[in-house]
This record gives C-alpha cells, sequence and structure tokens, in this order.
C-alpha cells in the first residue's frame, strides 16, 4: 500500500479562489499530485470549471449554468 495522496479540491482553494488557473497553479507549487474540480456545460455547449450547477452561491443569481450561454458567463 502507497502513501496518502495529496489531492487538491477545487485547487488550492484556501489561497486563491476556488477552480482558478491561480488556484491550480498554486496547488502545483505545493506539492499537489492531483487536482478535483467541476465542469458544467453551457446551454451552447462550452465546458466551463464550477462546482455549483447555478450562480447563486458565487454570483447570487438564481440561473442555472445550463440555461445560460458562454457569453453570458465570461468575465
Amino acid at each position: 500500500m502507497s502513501g496518502v495522496a495529496l489531492v487538491a479540491h477545487r485547487g488550492a482553494s484556501g489561497y486563491a479562489p476556488e477552480n482558478t488557473l491561480a488556484a491550480f497553479e498554486r496547488a502545483i507549487a505545493m506539492g499537489a499530485e492531483s487536482m478535483e474540480f467541476d465542469v458544467q456545460k453551457t446551454r451552447d455547449g462550452r465546458l466551463v470549471i464550477l462546482h455549483d450547477t447555478d450562480l447563486k452561491r458565487v454570483a447570487g443569481l438564481r440561473r442555472k449554468i445550463r440555461d445560460c450561454d458562454s457569453k453570458e458567463l465570461a468575465c
């Protein structure tokens, strides 16, 4: 049996906003062996990295990701 694996949940989300490139890069710099993240599909078929299926927690909006076009979600 091998040792414990260091897995970054949504990147290094304690040090950078979750599921962002900054969080993923920080996790790698901190020695993470792998990362866990969630992928949602937009109405126009684009994939976005976001844990939630809606925008309530991250943007205060009661909209499902699947009901939004990728252009609506672009920052």
